[in-house]
């Protein structure tokens, strides 16, 4: 049994939360999704940076109506509410940008404590204050029953914040993530959800324990056991993603020039 840090998820349920409830929709309108990643599996390591890395992986995996990419602008308006943890810039998607985040989760989180020095966990809450501090996202909601979360899905990547049990670290050979209750706590977990298999209730996560983990880094939990853990103080983060900054383009030609600079040199040719 391989083990990682598991530190890295702590609960924090606001009841203003409530007021930002994702909606349910019919269910003949839940479908099978499949958000394409756009970025490699990150490898947080032994530090407890779960929610800066599954911060990450949301930013980096297509929405509805948004390619994702494999970078990120900070705006000066970002950098300025990010307390001194991001300048103005572009910033590519991954570990060092994930520790970034996680370091700015712990400023925003109502837990004691910040990273660095300390490695204190954050929530699925201070997710959705990064994401909306930096500028990166317009706000965040929250599913609270399992309707909520296949509805969320339809619209793109979640954040699932988990207690971890003793029995989650290993996969099985198809990659479900196997939940016994028997097994114990072991700590907490955020990761991102990007994938629903409407036939099957199959939900899938692209985790932070870099590819040797599950299926090159991908597993899957049943409904019935994902169900399970939201009951045991879980939480669903549900951000609306703003649309990554196009890469400048260059200016237009000016094609009437380009075609007289090309004639003259034809005509010139011709001896005309």
């Amino acid at each position: 049994m391989t083990r990682f840090a598991m530190h890295g998820r702590r609960v924090e349920h606001d009841p203003r939360s409530l007021a930002f409830s994702h909606g349910v929709l019919p269910r003949s309108a839940v479908k099978s999704v499949d958000w394409k990643r756009r970025i490699p599996i990150l490898d947080q390591g032994q530090v407890g940076s779960c929610t800066g890395n599954a911060t990450t992986g949301l930013l980096g995996t297509d929405s509805l109506g948004r390619t994702a990419s494999t970078t990120v602008t900070i705006s000066a308006a970002g950098a300025a509410a990010s307390k001194g943890v991001f300048s103005e810039g572009v910033y590519t998607l991954d570990e060092v940008f994930a520790l970034k985040v996680y370091r700015l989760n712990t400023i925003l989180d109502g837990i004691p404590g910040e990273y660095p020095t300390e490695d204190t966990g954050s929530s699925g809450v201070a997710c959705g204050k990064s994401l909306k501090a930096l500028g990166l996202a317009s706000g965040y909601k929250h599913a609270f029953s399992m309707d909520a979360l296949k509805s969320a899905l339809q619209s793109g990547p979640v954040l699932l914040g988990l207690p971890w049990l003793n029995s989650m670290f290993d996969t099985a050979s198809d990659g479900r993530i196997s939940v016994k209750a028997s097994s114990g706590a072991a700590g907490g977990h955020e990761i991102e959800c990007s994938r629903y298999d409407a036939e099957t209730g199959q939900f899938w996560i692209p985790n932070s324990w870099s590819e040797s983990w599950g299926l090159a880094g991908w597993a899957y939990f049943s409904e019935a056991d994902l169900a399970y853990l939201l009951s045991q103080q879980g939480d669903v983060t549900v951000p609306t993603l703003a649309a990554p900054t196009p890469a400048p383009t260059p200016a237009p030609v000016d094609a009437d020039k380009e075609l007289a600079a090309a004639a003259r040199k034809w005509l010139s040719s011709k001896g005309l």
